[in-house]
């Protein structure tokens, strides 16, 4: 746990906040052509946002050390200040995602302007104009928050690690149900169509997913408060493979528009487009939370089973 909240937070401290990317590839009079560009933010141009998480960092780091390492009355109060610092963490993290949350937009009116200067000069039967948008910078910071916050809370309340984990990843999968997964960008002469899409018009292999998401979280959260002992190694036999397979599923989705896009309404467009939200991405997320939760559960209950054995074995 320690290697992995040390290499998130360099993650949010040295990858950029923001990127976009901007692809033309081409071919005019039997010519090739392709251009590229990059723009990113790093975490210190983005206003005061960046600043003011990289003040509240080290305090929350030594803050959620401190409610580890030390004794249970200084702990604890090390843990109450390490969750004020956390609420004021979050309300960055809020800042700074409502700073950026124009960005994608901006870029692809950009993007739309390329595609009405060039398509008309490009040959028509070969080359695209793509644009990309990504922000792993702020993802690496907000989840080396969460992975603070749980050990925050498993230090105030030891043994709640399972319970904790859970309930992150029924956070994951209700975003991931509540939000749009995909947003269609259309350039026409004179405008840019925008849309967002959800989960289930991405066709059937979306819906298997959420259905299996679902299901593994409702075993996980039985697991996690259920008292006995018995058939949870079965139980995390079984869901060891079906979390891996909830994990990798999302990548095959079709997500893009030419997969599932009416092709009358695909024709009113000089280009389509589309950026991958990051609500797919949480989906992803939730099935590895769920395996560890139910990890987790498992080693609490044969931590249990020992302890009731103990006494009869004295």
């Amino acid at each position: 746990m320690t290697m992995v909240t040390l290499g998130l937070v360099i993650g949010s401290v040295a990858a950029p906040w923001s990127e976009v990317q901007l692809e033309v590839l081409g071919s005019r009079d039997d010519s090739l052509f392709y251009q590229d560009s990059t723009t990113g933010l790093a975490v210190t141009e983005i206003d005061g946002w960046g600043w003011a998480y990289l003040l509240l960092l080290v305090p929350l780091v030594l803050l959620t050390v401190a409610a580890v390492v030390l004794p249970r009355s200084a702990g604890r109060a090390a843990a109450v200040a390490a969750g004020g610092a956390l609420l004021a963490m979050t309300t960055v993290l809020v800042g700074a995602a409502y700073h950026l949350s124009s960005t994608p937009d901006e870029a692809a009116a950009r993007w739309a302007e390329v595609v009405r200067r060039l398509t008309p000069v490009m040959d028509r039967d070969y080359g695209s104009i793509w644009f990309g948008y990504d922000s792993p910078g702020l993802t690496f910071a907000v989840l080396a928050v969460a992975t603070l916050a749980a050990v925050v809370l498993t230090s105030a309340w030891p043994g709640s690690g399972r319970v904790v984990v859970a309930g992150a990843g029924t956070l994951a999968l209700l975003a991931g149900i509540a939000l749009p997964w995909v947003t269609v960008y259309g350039a026409t002469a004179s405008e840019l169509d925008r849309r967002n899409v959800w989960w289930p018009t991405l066709g059937g292999g979306a819906v298997l997913i959420m259905v299996g998401m679902l299901a593994v979280a409702a075993l996980t959260w039985w697991a996690a408060l259920r008292r006995s002992t018995r058939g949870r190694l079965a139980l995390l036999l079984v869901t060891v493979p079906a979390a891996l397979a909830l994990f990798i599923a999302p990548d095959y989705v079709k997500v893009d528009p030419e997969e599932w896009q009416d092709a009358a309404e695909r024709a009113r467009f000089l280009a389509v487009t589309y950026d991958v939200r990051s609500a797919a991405e949480l989906v992803q997320l939730a099935p590895v939370l769920f395996l560890v939760a139910m990890v987790l559960a498992w080693s609490a209950a044969r931590r249990r089973a020992r302890a009731a054995r103990s006494p009869q074995l004295g």
